[in-house]
């Protein structure tokens, strides 16, 4: 085998590349939920990825990867706590064990809850999609939208909880329709 067939990685290790990658904001909103500072979650997120590469072998594909990965980044934060012990701003183990069991449990759909979402958005009129666009996307005010549309402020909130309402009752559909609820 020449040096250049050995460079490349095989079929599991790619698929775990993927694996990991697919699941990083699902990784990160775990962390996050357990740690306060950025940077901690940032070295918190590159420490389980590493661990999640280095484990590759524990991992048996077909298995549940979110389950895996989610165990490993739960052990890594408690590892951060031990270390970071002397700060009296880290939480006992065994609060942060049961909060990251519940953000486990919430972040476990957010992929099938985002491409709900997504269908949902899509079935909105254009006019729906410009308005939650300049609110959530570009964090116009609702007060810049209303100047913007020529339309009464109250106006403008209302419109939004509407269409809120009628994403959340079409998300929750979807989710329900195809099994993912």
């Amino acid at each position: 085998m020449n040096s250049e067939q050995q460079d490349q990685p095989s079929d599991e290790q790619e698929t775990l590349v993927q694996l990991i990658a697919a699941h990083q904001t699902r990784l990160r909103g775990l962390i996050r939920c357990l740690l306060f500072d950025a940077d901690d979650v940032d070295d918190v997120l590159q420490e389980t990825n590493r661990v999640l590469w280095q484990k590759a072998k524990d991992f048996a594909a077909g298995t549940d990867f979110w389950a895996w990965a989610a165990q490993v980044a739960r052990f890594e934060v408690l590892s951060y706590h031990k270390r970071r012990r002397r700060d009296a701003h880290v939480f006992d183990s065994d609060l942060v064990v049961e909060v990251a069991a519940l953000a486990e449990d919430h972040l476990a759909d957010s992929d099938e809850r985002r491409a709900a979402l997504e269908q949902c958005l899509g079935r909105q009129p254009s006019a729906n999609r410009q308005l939650l666009e300049l609110r959530y996307t570009l964090d116009f005010s609702n007060q810049s939208i209303a100047e913007k549309l020529g339309r009464p402020v109250g106006s403008i909130r209302q419109t939004l909880y509407r269409i809120r309402n009628s994403l959340l009752e079409c998300v929750e559909r979807v989710m329900v329709s195809e099994g993912m609820a």
